[in-house]
């Protein structure tokens, strides 16, 4: 067959966005006429990076096409459903930006699966992680500073155990220190600015 007698087509999904390429061939019952395949165009898309093209009017085989850019960030994925059956181009492309976003922000942003009543997988989409409000992050640092302090007082609980071999004086500095940590939730900073009191330094008595 003579490569004239053959037309390159621009077929789309079910959706109406760009797939591939095909081939129409002449219409032998009628002249001048071509045989398309299901959903198809004459006219190219433009082809640019990170961009879908949806047909303009499905019914016309001379349609032109509408730009769709990519997602941007996870915020353009939210409240898109991507269908777990659907294999075309357009899903597999979103499917990998949706988890790469995931991927890039963990702490911001996760998968979510969509089942049916029976458990059965039917679409991903994506939502926000909720975030901590500044109440609990500030109760998460003075976790962490009650975390520290306790930690500081067991490093000095075998010096007030009663066995340790300390001075009058000695031992009166360590319950100084020790105290001095159980106050450290007193601070008016507490808990984005404390002063931590020093350990002071003590012999054993021989």
């Amino acid at each position: 067959m003579n490569t004239e007698d053959l037309k390159t087509v621009y077929v789309f999904d079910e959706d109406g966005y760009f797939e591939d390429t095909h081939i129409a061939q002449p219409n032998p019952r009628r002249p001048g006429g071509w045989l398309f395949p299901p959903r198809a165009t004459t006219v190219k898309p433009a082809m640019v990076e990170k961009v879908f093209y949806k047909i303009k009017d499905p019914t016309d085989t001379n349609s032109q096409w509408e730009a769709v850019p990519y997602p941007a960030g996870p915020e353009d994925f939210v409240g898109l459903e991507i269908s777990h059956q659907s294999r075309t181009m357009r899903s597999e492309t979103l499917r990998k930006w949706l988890r790469k976003f995931v991927a890039d922000q963990p702490e911001l942003w996760r998968e979510r699966q969509i089942n049916d009543a029976d458990g059965n997988l039917q679409a991903i989409t994506i939502e926000a992680i909720p975030q901590p409000t500044a109440e609990e992050l500030l109760e998460r640092k003075a976790q962490e500073v009650r975390s520290q302090r306790d930690y500081l007082l067991t490093k000095t609980d075998y010096l007030v155990s009663g066995d340790y071999p300390l001075s009058d004086q000695d031992l009166t500095k360590v319950k100084a220190y020790r105290q001095a940590l159980r106050d450290v939730p007193e601070q008016e900073g507490f808990p984005e600015d404390v002063v931590w009191p020093e350990m002071p330094v003590v012999t054993a008595l021989k």
